[in-house]
Formats: C-alpha cells, sequence, structure tokens
C-alpha cells in the first residue's frame, strides 16, 4: 500500500528511503552521509527526531481517511551516537481515537538500537 505517499523533499534531501508501509507500521532507512552530521561527526540529533516523524507520518498516511496530520509533540531518546552505516527506522502507530494518534519508533544503526522515539498527533480526516 505504498502508492498513497510519495517521497518529500525534505525526504529526498535527507536521502530517507522508503522500504515499506502497510498501517499501522513502517519501515525507513538511509545511509550515514557526512554532510549529516554534528561538528562531533556524528549524527545530528536533528535527522534523527525527522526520522521519527517521518517514519510515523508516512504510518499515519497510510490510512485512507487521513488527509493532513500536525505534530503535536515528538521525543527522541538518544541512546548511542552513529558515525557509519545503514540507519533504520521502524515506527507504529500503537494508539488512535478520534482525532488523535500517538506512536512509538525505533532507530537502529546496522541492526543495534542507536535511538527511541515517540510523538503525538493531530488528524484531520477526509469526509
Amino acid at each position: 500500500m505504498l502508492e498513497k505517499i510519495s517521497p518529500s523533499l525534505f525526504m529526498q534531501l535527507l536521502g530517507v528511503k522508503l522500504e515499506e508501509a502497510k498501517y499501522p507500521r513502517v519501515r525507513v532507512s538511509l545511509e550515514f552521509n557526512n554532510q549529516l552530521t554534528n561538528p562531533n561527526g556524528t549524527l545530528h540529533g536533528g535527522v534523527i527526531s525527522s526520522l521519527v516523524d517521518i517514519a510515523l507520518g508516512t504510518a499515519l498516511f497510510q490510512d485512507r481517511i487521513v488527509r493532513g496530520i500536525a505534530t503535536v509533540e515528538l521525543k527522541v531518546n538518544y541512546l548511542q551516537g552513529i558515525t557509519k552505516g545503514k540507519i533504520t527506522a521502524e515506527g507504529e502507530i500503537i494508539f488512535r481515537k478520534n482525532l488523535m494518534a500517538f506512536g512509538e519508533v525505533h532507530i537502529y544503526n546496522d541492526g543495534a538500537l542507536a535511538a527511541v522515539g515517540s510523538a503525538t498527533y493531530r488528524l484531520s480526516e477526509t469526509q
């Protein structure tokens, strides 16, 4: 069910690839890129938080009645720095009621857990 999602310009800028998406789950990935690092040479935390938002937003848009989303809150626990390799975000919407949704994402670096994130969304739906 990937036909509803086309990569945004922001996803393209970061180099994010959509690997799998079927509501309520999604998997996206990107390859480490030195242009996305902080002064310490590790992947910038903003890229990781963007992966959380991209993954959960993509999962929500797999539901045909979701017309729009707004991120209400986003949280990331950074567990280890990322300096190379493949970064994969696996997300799932775990709660949805009325116009509110909440999801969690696990971020892996070459298979090792590197961060855990969550986000809350306000939804708009088609009539």
